[in-house]
C-alpha cells in the first residue's frame, strides 16, 4: 500500500535514532498500530484493526485535569507522571489496548519546526546535522547539542531544498517515554500532532496536495496550519491560546477563520513567490456552513472545504460524534501509518 505524501517530519523512533527518511516514507509499517495522542486537556487513543487496513478497532478519549499537561520547549511539561499514568492506563483498558508497544503523537508546542531554504547541502549526513545546528543554534531557547534533531530534506523543481527541521529538548521528550515507561508500555515512534493529523489528508486528497494546499487546525488550546505545496511542506505555523474545552472555544471564539487564514496566505505569496493556494480545507471543533465557506472561497480566491476526520476509516464500534471525529484525528493518522 503506497503510504503517506508527507513523511515522518518530526519522528525520533525506538533506539533514539534520528530519522531523515524520504518525504514519500513517513511512515514504516513496522509501527505499531495502536497510536495515541496527549495533548493539555485530552489523552486519545486509535486502534486499528490488524486485517482491515482502514479498520477501527477501538477508541478511547479520556479527559486530562487543567495544568496536568503544560507542553514547553525549555523544560519537562508533566506536572505528575503517575497521574497522567492513570488516565493513559484507564483510557487505554476503555480502548480495548492491550500493548507493551506504541505510537505518540505530542503537542505541537513541544517542539520548534522550522523551514528552511537552500540551495545546496553537503553530501554527508553528518555535515548536514553540523550545518543544520549551526543555523537553529540561535534561534531555539536551550543548547543546540541538548536537543533532538530531526530534519527532511526536500528538493524542489528549482534545484532548491526545502529543509524541514524540528529540535524538541531531550528533557521533554525523554518525561513522555518516562510516562509510558511507568506502565510498561515502550514508545515505538514520536510526532507532533499537526502532522500526524495531516496523514488523514494526504491519504484522503493524494490529487490535492501535488497541487497547493492550506491544512488549518484548530482545538481549544492552539491553532496551527501547514501548507503543501506540490507535495512538499513550505509553511508551518502554530500559534497558542486557551479555551478549556472545545465546547468552549465553539461558544467562544468568534473570530473570523479568515483572520487566521488570510496571514498564511499573505506570507506564502509575499514571501514564497506563490500565487495563492487552490485548496483550503478546515478541521475546526465545528463544522463550517455552506454559506460560511463560500464566503471564504471568494475572500481567499480558493476552493474551502472543512476536514472530515473520518472520511477514511472504517468503525468497528458507532461512529463518533464529529467533535469525538476532530479529537481522534492525529491518533486515527499516527494508527493508519502502519499500514
Amino acid at each position: 500500500m503506497e503510504l503517506s505524501r508527507l513523511n515522518r517530519l518530526v519522528g525520533k523512533e525506538s533506539g533514539r535514532r534520528r530519522l531523515h527518511s524520504p518525504l514519500r516514507q513517513y511512515f514504516q509499517p513496522r509501527l505499531p498500530g495502536i497510536a495515541c495522542e496527549i495533548s493539555r486537556q485530552y489523552f486519545s487513543v486509535a486502534r486499528v484493526d490488524p486485517r482491515r487496513s482502514h479498520g477501527v478497532d477501538g477508541f478511547a478519549v479520556g479527559n486530562i485535569p487543567q495544568g496536568l499537561v503544560g507542553p514547553s520547549l525549555i523544560e519537562p511539561g508533566v506536572g505528575s507522571i503517575e497521574e497522567l499514568g492513570k488516565i493513559i492506563k484507564a483510557t487505554l483498558i476503555r480502548a480495548g489496548a492491550n500493548t507493551n508497544r506504541i505510537s505518540l503523537v505530542i503537542p505541537d508546542a513541544c517542539a520548534r519546526v522550522a523551514i528552511h531554504s537552500l540551495e545546496a547541502l553537503p553530501s554527508k549526513q553528518g555535515e548536514k546535522t553540523e550545518l543544520l545546528k549551526w543555523k537553529l543554534k540561535k534561534t531555539v531557547p536551550y543548547d543546540i547539542e541538548d536537543a533532538h534533531l530531526s530534519f527532511v530534506e526536500q528538493p524542489t523543481e528549482t534545484g532548491k531544498n526545502h529543509v524541514i527541521t524540528v529540535t524538541i529538548h531531550k528533557a521533554v521528550l525523554a518525561q513522555f517515554e518516562e510516562v509510558f515507561e511507568s506502565l510498561g508500555i515502550h514508545v515505538g515512534f514520536i510526532t507532533l500532532s499537526t502532522f500526524a493529523a495531516y496523514e488523514l489528508l494526504a491519504r484522503q486528497h493524494r490529487d490535492e496536495i501535488r497541487e497547493s494546499v492550506l491544512f488549518m487546525r484548530v482545538r481549544s488550546s492552539n491553532i496551527s496550519s501547514l501548507i503543501i505545496q506540490q507535495e512538499a511542506v513550505v509553511f508551518y505555523r502554530h500559534t497558542d491560546f486557551n479555551f478549556e474545552s472545545p465546547m468552549d472555544l465553539m461558544v467562544n471564539w468568534s473570530a473570523d477563520p479568515y483572520e487566521e487564514i488570510h496571514p498564511c496566505l499573505m506570507y506564502y505569496q509575499d514571501k514564497l513567490g506563490a500565487a495563492g493556494v487552490e485548496k483550503i480545507y478546515l478541521a475546526f471543533p465545528r463544522e463550517f456552513t455552506e454559506a460560511e465557506l463560500s464566503s471564504l472561497a471568494e475572500r481567499t480566491r480558493a476552493s474551502v472545504s472543512n476536514f472530515d476526520a473520518s472520511g477514511t476509516v472504517q468503525w468497528k464500534q458507532t461512529m463518533p460524534s464529529n467533535l469525538v471525529h476532530h479529537l481522534l484525528a492525529p491518533a486515527l493518522g499516527l494508527a493508519l501509518g502502519k499500514f
